[in-house]
């Protein structure tokens, strides 16, 4: 069982996609930006719009990540008892 959670955590990544839908961010288990997909459209966007976006959609997928870590921790706990 442990060597199955330590591969399933290995394996983790969440996707988020912003509300427009011009912003796609990939992210690995630990939170870390793994891919990053802007739109055409987002490049008519100002900076601090964009960037504004891309920070709370990586937000949003590290927060989806870390609810797939919990889930992978709590088997492993639960099989403990």
């Amino acid at each position: 069982m442990l060597e199955d959670v330590m591969a399933g955590l290995g394996d983790v990544t969440a996707d988020a996609t912003s509300a427009d839908g011009r912003v796609r961010v990939r992210v690995d288990g630990g939170g870390g930006m793994i891919a990053l997909d802007l739109a055409e459209s987002a490049c008519r966007l100002d900076a601090a719009e964009v960037s504004a976006t891309i920070l709370a959609t990586a937000h949003e997928a590290a927060r989806i990540a870390a609810g797939k870590r919990a889930r992978l921790l709590s088997e492993l706990r639960d099989s403990f008892r």
